[in-house]
């Protein structure tokens, strides 16, 4: 059995820690960033999967530690970033998770579950912000006071999914649904498969299974080469227009290959995973 192991595991990588503090450290030190770091489990130095994020957001930026217990259906998530709701039609699963403090968020203690596991072996890491061009914008606006975002998607995630792909599924659904508040890329995983998900606009989407011989090194940019094929259902999911809305609203290139940054992302220097 493959294990994938969440952010916190991050001192055991042999291969992948050289590569990530490397390039972390060629960052400029002012930059208010965030870092998503993958390591296939080919490419490491015990066979096992590593995944992280680090949070460049300030030099003080209170965590803490604790565990979410299981509720009963009728379990409401809210968010006071945005005017989401989501309310649980089952039992929800325990998990771990960092949040950050309430101090940074009213009082408020359920905010941003941005790393756990939960009971069933579903880890995530949230969130990698990223952007948009102005032509995916004209054609989906990102609303910012309505939405899913990284305030929710860590305790939708854990909260609801008993694998991986349930919580891509459950996502994408609630994106359909309710549309995002902001650009975001997330890495869910559990002990078989490790999936990437980018929110591209206000309603679309895409999630990719990532493979065990790639490494992806992240710093805020959409631009990573993404080599899928979006009838490929067992390795890529997502929204039902992520190819149509960019041909029907002369986007700058419609999705497909080469990969979606031409559709969605602004322009930037090419990064390849």
């Amino acid at each position: 059995m493959r294990k994938t192991h969440p952010v916190n595991a991050l001192k055991k990588l042999g291969i992948g820690l050289a590569f990530g503090a490397a390039t972390i450290m060629s960052m400029p030190t002012s930059a208010l960033a965030c870092t998503q770091i993958y390591m296939g489990g080919k490419l490491t130095a015990d066979g096992n999967t590593y995944y992280g994020r680090a949070e460049d957001f300030g030099k003080r930026y209170l965590k803490h530690y604790g565990i979410e217990p299981a509720h009963e259906p009728g379990f409401k998530y809210s968010s006071i970033e945005s005017a989401f709701e989501y309310t649980s039609n089952k039992p929800t699963y325990r998990y771990s998770y960092v949040r950050d403090h309430p101090s940074n968020w009213m009082g408020r203690t359920d905010a941003y579950s941005e790393a756990g596991i939960n009971e069933k072996g579903v880890s995530c890491s949230a969130t990698l912000s990223t952007s948009y061009n102005e032509e995916a914008a004209a054609a989906d606006l990102i609303d910012e006071e309505v939405g899913l975002g990284e305030y929710s998607y860590g305790s939708i995630i854990l909260g609801e999914s008993a694998t991986a792909r349930e919580g891509v599924e459950l996502l994408g659904s609630l994106i359909d649904d309710q549309g995002v508040c902001t650009n975001d890329q997330i890495i869910i995983a559990d002990n078989n498969e490790t999936w990437l998900f980018a929110t591209l606009s206000a309603h679309q989407w895409i999630a990719m299974k990532l493979a065990d011989d790639v490494a992806s090194l992240n710093p805020n940019i959409g631009s990573l080469n993404y080599d899928v094929d979006l009838n490929d259902t067992e390795n890529c999911l997502h929204s039902e227009k992520i190819q149509s809305m960019p041909e029907e609203d002369d986007m700058r290139k419609p999705f497909g290959s080469p990969p979606p940054r031409r559709s969605f992302f602004p322009r930037a220097r090419d990064a390849t995973m």
